[in-house]
């Protein structure tokens, strides 16, 4: 017997599993930047592109002295937390389409090709959002294509083993015909 909200309880379940998948991509995408960038011997190179393309080549200097100082400062941590939440709800919201979307307790094997190549395409195009979103389109040049697009399937890596994992059936469990 099926109660009449267990199947509304069931996506919302889902929604919020899919919501900590993109969570886990969106910190999979901030840690594989900081360590490319450790790689390439510049570190945090990358957080300097992006706040360089959104407050200027020069940045902004830090003056908690002054009452412009201040609220110049003010508004630099409010950007940086708009980024921050912007790249992490962008993130949440592929996870929440991509666990809605497709049953991931059945998808195995090449099968799980499809889906996953859609979640990239979703990842890079919330990323690229994200940036675009803030005035930081520079930062999309400065970083590259080739490391956009490869950081952002690892964020798909990340996303759908989190929701294949959460998913997973129990061992007593039968699969449906």
């Amino acid at each position: 017997m099926t109660l009449p909200g267990s199947r509304a309880m069931g996506k919302i379940g889902r929604a919020l599993r899919g919501a900590q998948a993109g969570a886990v991509a969106a910190a999979g995408v901030a840690l594989s930047f900081f360590v490319l960038d450790l790689l390439r011997f510049q570190p945090l190179a990358t957080p300097g592109f992006l706040s360089g393309a959104v407050y200027g080549p020069s940045g902004l200097e830090w003056d908690f002295i002054s009452m412009s100082g201040l609220i110049a400062g003010l508004v630099t941590a409010y950007r940086i937390t708009t980024f921050t939440l912007l790249h992490f709800l962008s993130f949440a919201l592929v996870g929440v389409f991509a666990s809605l979307q497709f049953d991931w307790k059945h998808i195995a094997g090449l099968a799980g090709l499809k889906p996953l190549l859609a979640v990239a395409v979703l990842c890079t195009l919330a990323f690229s959002a994200t940036v675009a979103g803030t005035g930081s389109v520079v930062a999309l040049e400065s970083l590259g294509p080739l490391a956009v697009v490869g950081v952002n399937l690892f964020a798909a890596f990340l996303l759908v083993g989190y929701l294949r994992l959460a998913n997973m059936p129990e061992p007593g469990d039968e699969p449906a015909a």
